[in-house]
């Protein structure tokens, strides 16, 4: 009978993912006692060398995102509304328009009849200088835009207006798109109709209603909602 020859069994050795492991562990240990010497604990100089270390490996510090103090907020609305101040007294239009800072950004509120007709929402072109100020403003910064309309308490009864929340909004719509027409993102502006619903002065007299008709730009502060 013929003897069976034994295969010889190979010794198991240790896995090649574990020997690895081990020599980049011992490359990492090897680059932190270099740190160590060539530093004496400089503490910049460390940093310096985990942050090199930190992108060699692919990992990444986020960056922070820039703190804007409410100081500078401030200073920006106020930098926008001198602006726009200076368009309108330099137009002689002081008692028509009123430009103000108030929370959360600045308001610019115009008067409807130097800016449409009575019971109309196409604009006036005298208004449009103005505007175009206004509009060169806006394309400097980004900050975002909402256009309000709103009327005095006469009710309007027409085919294209049945009420004065048609004619409000209408007439909000009639300055935003002019300002998309000179080059304003249209998603950088929202538009809102408020018929006679936010009355600055009492519905009693002629001069009351006639500073009630107006649409005011409301120009937000940056990052606000």
């Amino acid at each position: 009978m013929k003897k069976r020859k034994k295969r010889k069994t190979e010794e198991s050795g240790d896995p090649v993912w574990l020997t690895t492991f081990a020599d980049a562990m011992s490359l990492m240990l090897t680059f932190f006692v270099m740190i160590f010497a060539a530093t004496s604990l400089n503490k910049g100089k460390v940093e310096q060398a985990l942050g090199s270390l930190r992108g060699a490996l692919g990992v990444m510090e986020k960056t922070k995102p820039a703190i804007v103090s409410p100081t500078q907020i401030v200073r920006e609305s106020e930098a926008i509304a001198g602006k726009i101040r200076y368009a309108v007294t330099s137009r002689g239009l002081s008692r028509e328009v009123r430009v103000e800072v108030v929370k959360g950004g600045v308001r610019v509120s115009l008067s409807s009849p130097i800016l449409f007709d009575l019971g109309k929402a196409n604009l006036k072109r005298d208004i449009f200088p103005l505007l175009d100020e206004i509009a060169a403003l806006l394309r400097e910064i980004p900050n975002e835009i909402v256009i309000e309309g709103h009327t005095d308490n006469l009710p309007i009864h027409t085919e294209r207006f049945p009420s004065n929340w048609e004619l409000s909004s209408a007439r909000a719509i009639s300055v935003a798109r002019y300002f998309i027409d000179k080059g304003i993102a249209p998603l950088r502006i929202g538009v809102v109709g408020y018929a006679d619903s936010r009355p600055l002065f009492p519905n009693d007299t002629p001069e009351h209603r006639a500073k009630n008709r107006r649409v005011e730009i409301f120009i937000k502060e940056k990052g606000a909602f």
